[in-house]
Formats: structure tokens, C-alpha cells, sequence
């Protein structure tokens, strides 16, 4: 029997705590106990289960079709996916008409059989259930962070121009970008034109923003102290950059 052996994790930190060599593990054991030796391994190491664009699956997706694999063989069912449509998908398109058997060690899954065929269905929802239960909570928890600590609920690993953002989304002024986020309201307001904004801090010697980032920057009420969630702007914890009567006279011309 030719095996596929596919894992996944979906972030970094699952990849330090050795999720992928355990799964590994508990597959080749399971593939021992039946006398099975021809493996390949297909590892997704750092990709969401939420789609199936994964370049480990794609490549697993080609060799079934290519009639190279017999077996495949997941830790768990949400290592395959976490959508119950790209599961049924992958189990019923690709798998099962190629003649490739598809396991699951942790549920007991093998689609050999009429029960476990029907069981890929049952735990494909709650696999999906549980992925949006986590969206969801991710989501509560930045809504509370925005309205009632007026804290910046945007990436970790970046900073709105204007700030920087430490831990839990603190933001503290950023004193060269500053300078410059002020010579853009105070002239745009003196100049009334995008364009005439550019070329005066060009030739300021301040860094170039295209005319599209200049009017997003005039747009956002970061600036006067707001933090924003989903549309709705809030209070903010950070110093202002922009004086409310400055960014409305932007508004207003």
C-alpha cells in the first residue's frame, strides 16, 4: 500500500510545541501496526484549516490523481480541514473516486466502510463548528479590547503610521512620523489639492506617500484619538497626533 501521510498546523507556536513530529509519530505507528512501509509525507506546517490552499494538499491532491497513493492518512480530521464543504470535498472528489482510502487515527475513520464514510460527515461539522466558535471569541474579545479599553485592535506585527504599537495594542507616538502626519493636515487645508500636498513635502524632504495614502491618512480618526471596530470608531487610550478642529476643517475642504 502506498501511504499519504498529510499534517498540518496553523500557527508558529504549534510548530515549537511539536505538533507536526507527534503526528507524524502516532501515523507511522498506526502504519507499522498494519504492515504498511511505502509512506510519503505531506506536511503543511503554519496553514489555516479554514481553506484548502495549502501547497502540502495541493501537491497530495496531484499524486492521488496521478494514481501514486492508496492510502491517506490524517492524525485527525481537522488536520485535513476544518470546513465541512472542503472536507466532503476532498472525501468524496478527489479521494474516494481515485480509489484512495482515507483514515483518520484519532476518530476512527476509514472511508473502507459504509459507517466510517458517514462519520466524516458527522465530525466534519463540528470540526467547522468549532472554527467558527474560536473566530467568534477572537472577535468578542478585540470588540472589548476596542470599545471598553480603547485600545488598537490591528496586527500584532504592525503599527498604524503615526505609532508605535506595543504590547495588547497600546499605541505611543511615533515623534518623526508625527511631524509629518501634522505638515499633511496643515497643508492640505492651506492647499486644498492632494497632489500640491506631495510635492510641498517632497520638497520638505519628508519621506513620499502616494496621494491615495495621503487621503487615507486625512480620513482616519486615529489621529484625533479614536480607535476603531468593524466600522464603529471608540475612545482611544493614545495621544492624539491632530486636534479635532483640524481634522474636521480636512473634513469639511
Amino acid at each position: 500500500m502506498k501511504v499519504a501521510l498529510y499534517a498540518r498546523v496553523s500557527t508558529e507556536q504549534q510548530i515549537e510545541n511539536y505538533s507536526i513530529p507527534l503526528q507524524i509519530e502516532r501515523i507511522k505507528g498506526y502504519c507499522i501496526s498494519r504492515g504498511w512501509d511505502q509512506i510519503e509525507e505531506y506536511i503543511d506546517a503554519g496553514y489555516t484549516g479554514s481553506n484548502i490552499n495549502r501547497p502540502a494538499l495541493a501537491k497530495l491532491q496531484q499524486d492521488i490523481k496521478s494514481g501514486l497513493i492508496d492510502v491517506a492518512i490524517v492524525y485527525r480530521l481537522d488536520r485535513l480541514s476544518r470546513s465541512q464543504r472542503d472536507t466532503l470535498f476532498l472525501i468524496e472528489d478527489v479521494f474516494l473516486p481515485n480509489n484512495v482510502e482515507f483514515i483518520s487515527i484519532s476518530e476512527t475513520i476509514d472511508t473502507s466502510t459504509p459507517f466510517g464514510r458517514a462519520m466524516v460527515g458527522v465530525l466534519s461539522v463540528f470540526a467547522q463548528l468549532e472554527r467558527e466558535t474560536i473566530t467568534e471569541r477572537l472577535r468578542s474579545g478585540r470588540y472589548k479590547m476596542v470599545k471598553e479599553e480603547g485600545l488598537w485592535s490591528g496586527g500584532a506585527d504592525a503599527s498604524p503610521y503615526g505609532y508605535t504599537r506595543l504590547d495588547r495594542g497600546v499605541l505611543v507616538v511615533n515623534e518623526e512620523e508625527r511631524k509629518h502626519i501634522i505638515r499633511i493636515f496643515e497643508e492640505y487645508v492651506k492647499l486644498k489639492s492632494y497632489i500640491k500636498v506631495q510635492d510641498k513635502l517632497l520638497e520638505e524632504g519628508f519621506p513620499l506617500l502616494r496621494p491615495q495614502r495621503i487621503v487615507n491618512l486625512l480620513k482616519n480618526r486615529l489621529y484625533i484619538g479614536e480607535v476603531s471596530f468593524a466600522g464603529q470608531w471608540f475612545p482611544g487610550t493614545h495621544e492624539p497626533i491632530i486636534s479635532k478642529e483640524l481634522f474636521e476643517e480636512a473634513q469639511r475642504i
